[in-house]
């Protein structure tokens, strides 16, 4: 027992160190890989299964017609799921899909076996199968990123994903060993078994792992939704040339796989024998691949090079296609599968995914799905298109498809080549990248071959801004061949450079640094210091708690610090390592130490570093320290809580991180904190500017906030935040939208909301020149030699005053919103020319307005422009050309009362107040129902005045 359970431990020890896992996450990703080995294992029971059924049955004349289907239902399928995960958890969703796959197994075996599911029927299965491989897979991924954070990520899904290779070895060697003791149809019983053994693993994950997250982190976990991913891919030429390429790929891929399967079900007659055929070499394949990717696909790219790499698949199917036509047998196609199941999958793969290092990781993340689910259906689409032409309606023989698969392969050839070619212009891009000026940062011309020779010649030749960006790239590939060429940067004279090429290695194994970095512990740049103690923690052979207290315990304040916040930084989220490390007992030490220190830097030093820690590793004890120092006087101490507020991701912390938007000096580092939040804050910021709990000072800076989110989520909100909203909030939310809608032009603006909110607006203006127009006429009629009149008449002007304010927002926001339709550029000098110009130039903006305007909008704009010429002129007439209607005094205080505009509710109430005229009083009963505490207080007050008066 003694000797199992050492056997156990040093496996485990092994099982660590091999694949960079840490002890408290094992449990997890053992599971989590148990599950991905489950899934791709049923799958490679099912599609042998069902694939033989189906030739057998129907012949490979069908296949054609069951490729296009299943585009269709790829297609539909994905629409309907998007719409569900938007109304359903993602937990819901997993789980009723795999239940839903369980019962659906389960009905195809029992229709098989009492001979119902036969025939066209076998349509049904057929689709299910290709449907249920992408979309099961998809959803695993999904959780597995939930689970992880995205360093975490970086360390484990490779020894994940394992887990699928794995379930591919296995589940076609079980099926092929399978067949000779269950008949076909079984199968589909015992794959139906092993899926249910995922429901508690994914239950256990969700309730143990997911549930504990709050929506930001979700949000940060989880790849932005795309707007237009089809947009996206058509703004860059390097994106579009790799959706075409992926495209023929598969698109020669599904002709092969038609050909694969004729030549199979016509030389295999026995539909157990078939079953195990394609069992066998399904997991052979994935053999071949695994094989390949482990001892050749670094060799090939290295020695190759991207370009050359992408010529592997595409030449071993040609040639394999030319000797097809010249040998037209079973071992023949099987070459050809093998060629394209095998290199498709690690050469291709690697080659592909290097291809990507200039497209930003953003716009990576947005177009991933569009390729691989659309791009996907389509092409596979096109297949069974060329099939049903050539196979059912030419009748020619499936040994000829290698033609059109030939000529499809010279298209292929011909795109790798542009494709090449425009890598080399986006790489180029990258060595001249220079944040600071557009001019090209090297002098002389770094020459693209390879990726991989050109991005150590980068890292050996290029100047600070261009081995920055490179180490950036380098950071989201995590690829072994870059490592020395990192670690020579660790002598590189930048600070910067060196921190990020420790943060580059803490995830390459190539070797262990630590001799090498340990020494940079005492580097000057903290994060230089706290970069290479993170790389120590995870790295150091011996007791890494040691290593904390020998680093903690020095003189040097700046290592101490360095030391606490890289380790608050490795331990985030990890409540059984930061127990370990004694993590909140060192926050208390430090917090004592304040006490004994007397230079205030010092000081100053010290705090910035316990606030640092306290948001990186989430210590929800000592969350008050964070909440005292956000409104430090102290600026740097100041923006520092904030920050690290915001790192929590604690929504508790969302208000205070608001009412430092105001300051100027911590406004930037409260923008940036609320940003961090990600989407989901969006809605919290949205319901604070619509109940008015957010201070007005704020407003406008929090819809600044909602503006850097170049997501249709952003533009949504900021439409609602031009309906009934205090002006500045307003002028803001048009600001916003019409930068989103100029930089962002995938993004969705409907120019009927535009055109509304102009008339709106328009309408507007109107009522406020009726409104000033019936208080000039009331100041008229009124006495102004009573001591109250003088009073009331004072008022009077204040409310004129204000409202002659409000027109000219109005006009501002008129214009504004003129800009989000039409050009910045041509509508933005026209109101200046307007108010501030000559006679000549005015007449002129109105002309111009008057030609670019649509019929609706000129009906209503044009007035309101000519009427802004005629300066103080109110009169009935000037009201009726702009069709106004008259009002009474009533009815004018009622329209003020209406708008969501407190300033102008207290110069109405201040108004009735001074008039002490009774009639008013439903109007003050209604302000009671105001959502503004200030305007139903000082109706609350006038009330009770005139309660006392009339008493």
């Amino acid at each position: 027992m003694n000797y199992l359970i050492s056997f156990i431990k040093t496996f485990q020890t092994y099982i660590l160190k091999a694949f960079d896992l840490k002890e408290e996450e094992l449990t997890k990703t053992l599971l989590l890989q148990l599950n991905i080995f489950l899934i791709i294992t049923v799958l490679l029971i099912v599609k042998p299964t069902i694939n033989s059924l189906f030739l057998s049955e129907l012949s490979s004349d069908a296949l054609p017609l069951g490729y296009v289907l299943t585009a269709v239902m790829a297609v539909l399928g994905s629409f309907f799921y998007d719409r569900a995960l938007e109304k359903y958890p993602l937990n819901i969703i997993v789980d009723r899909t795999l239940i839903g796959s369980v019962i659906s197994l389960v009905i195809f075996g029992l229709a098989l076996n009492f001979d119902l599911g036969y025939g066209f029927a076998l349509y049904i299965p057929y689709i299910w199968v290709a449907i249920f491989g992408l979309l099961t897979a998809s959803q695993f991924w999904v959780m597995a990123n939930l689970v992880y954070n995205v360093r975490e990520a970086k360390r484990v899904f490779g020894f994940i994903g394992a887990g699928a290779i794995g379930g591919g070895i296995f589940g076609g060697y079980l099926t092929s060993l399978l067949t000779n003791i269950l008949n076909t149809e079984d199968l589909l019983f015992v794959a139906a078994t092993l899926l249910i053994c995922c429901l508690p693993i994914t239950r256990y994950i969700w309730k143990n792992e997911v549930l504990k997250l709050n929506p930001f982190q979700v949000s940060s976990r989880s790849n932005p939704k795309a707007e237009s991913p089809f947009r996206l891919i058509k703004q860059s030429k390097l994106l579009s040339l790799i959706a075409v390429v992926i495209g023929i790929s598969v698109l020669v891929a599904k002709l092969v796989d038609y050909q694969y399967s004729d030549y199979a079900s016509r030389f295999i007659k026995d539909q157990d024998e078939l079953t195990s055929f394609f069992g066998f070499w399904f997991s052979t394949l994935s053999v071949i691949s695994l094989l390949i990717q482990l001892f050749l696909t670094k060799r090939i790219v290295g020695t190759f090079g991207v370009g050359k790499s992408l010529l592997w698949l595409p030449s071993g199917i040609l040639l394999g296609s030319f000797l097809l036509l010249i040998v037209p047998q079973l071992w023949v196609v099987v070459f050809i599968k093998i060629v394209d199941g095998s290199l498709k999958q690690s050469v291709n793969k690697a080659a592909t995914e290097l291809l990507s290092i200039p497209i930003p990781i953003e716009i990576k993340k947005k177009t991933k799905t569009f390729t691989d689910v659309v791009v996907d259906s389509i092409a596979t689409g096109m297949a069974g298109f060329i099939l049903i032409f050539f196979i059912n309606g030419l009748d020619i023989s499936s040994t000829y498809i290698s033609i059109i698969i030939i000529g499809l392969i010279l298209i292929w050839l011909y795109f790798i080549y542009h494709l090449r070619n425009e890598y080399i212009i986006s790489f180029k891009s990258l060595l001249e990248y220079n944040p600071a000026r557009k001019e090209k940062a090297a002098k002389s011309e770094i020459k693209v071959t390879s990726i991989i020779e050109t991005v150590i010649r980068v890292f050996e030749a290029g100047n600070e801004n261009q081995i920055l960006h490179m180490l950036h790239k380098t950071l989201e590939v995590k690829d072994e061949r870059f490592f020395y060429g990192i670690k020579a940067l660790l002598n590189n004279p930048s600070a910067k450079v060196r921190a990020l090429a420790i943060e580059n290695l803490y995830f390459l194994n190539t070797e262990n640094l630590c001799p090498v970095v340990e020494p940079m512990i005492y580097d000057k740049d903290q994060q230089v210091t706290t970069s290479a103690f993170r790389y120590l923690l995870k790295r150091y052979q011996q007791n890494p708690v040691e290593l904390l207290d020998k680093y903690l315990s020095v003189e040097d304040n700046t290592i101490a610090n360095a030391t606490l916040v890289g380790l608050s930084m490795e331990l985030r989220n990890n409540r059984v390592l930061q127990d370990r490390f004694g993590l909140e007992q060192r926050i208390e030490n430090t917090l004592a130490q304040l006490s004994q220190t007397s230079i205030e830097l010092e000081r100053t030093n010290k705090i910035l570093a316990i606030l640092e820690t306290i948001g990186n590793a989430k210590v929800e004890r000592f969350y008050p320290v964070i909440k005292t120092h956000i409104y430090s006087d102290n600026v740097p101490i100041a923006n520092t809580a904030i920050l690290a507020a915001s790192k929590t991701l604690d929504k508790q912390f969302i208000d205070l991180i608001i009412s430092r938007l105001s300051g100027k000096d911590t406004r930037k580092s409260a923008t940036e904190a609320l940003y961090f939040y990600g989407e989901p804050i969006i809605d919290i910021l949205f319901e604070g500017l619509k109940t008015d709990s957010i201070d007005p000072d704020d407003s406008a800076y929090v819809v600044m906030v909602i503006g850097k989110f170049d997501s249709q989520k952003a533009i949504n909100t900021l439409m609602k935040l031009t309906d009934d909203m205090e002006h500045t909030v307003k002028i803001e939310a048009i600001e916003a939208l019409k930068h989103l809608k100029w930089k962002h032009p995938h993004l969705k603006i409907r120019d009927r909301f535009i055109v509304d909110k102009i008339l709106d607006e328009c309408h507007l203006y109107q009522s406020t020149l009726s409104v000033i127009h019936t208080q000039i006429v009331l100041q008229y009629k009124k006495n102004p030699e009573k001591l109250e009149t003088k009073e009331e008449n004072e008022a009077r002007n204040g409310l004129i005053h204000l409202l002659e304010l409000r027109l000219d927002r109005q006009l501002k926001r008129i214009f504004q919103f003129l800009g989000v339709k039409y050009p910045p550029q041509d509508v933005d000098p026209i109101l200046n020319a307007i108010l501030k110009g000559q006679e000549e130039q005015r007449i002129h903006a109105i002309e111009f307005l008057d030609n670019i305007l649509d019929i609706q909008l000129k009906k209503e704009l044009i007035p309101v422009a000519e009427s802004i010429i005629q300066v103080g002129v109110i009169s009935e007439e000037n009201l009726k050309n702009l069709n106004v209607k008259v009002l009474s005094e009533s009815e004018s205080y009622l329209a003020l009362l209406k708008r969501k505009d407190i300033k102008l509710k207290l110069a109405v109430l201040y108004l009735i107040e001074k008039t002490r005229d009774p009639k008013f009083t439903s109007l003050l009963e209604m302000v009671l129902e105001d959502s503004n505490e200030k305007a139903r207080k000082k109706a609350a007050e006038i009330l009770r005045n005139f309660k006392r008066i009339s008493a």
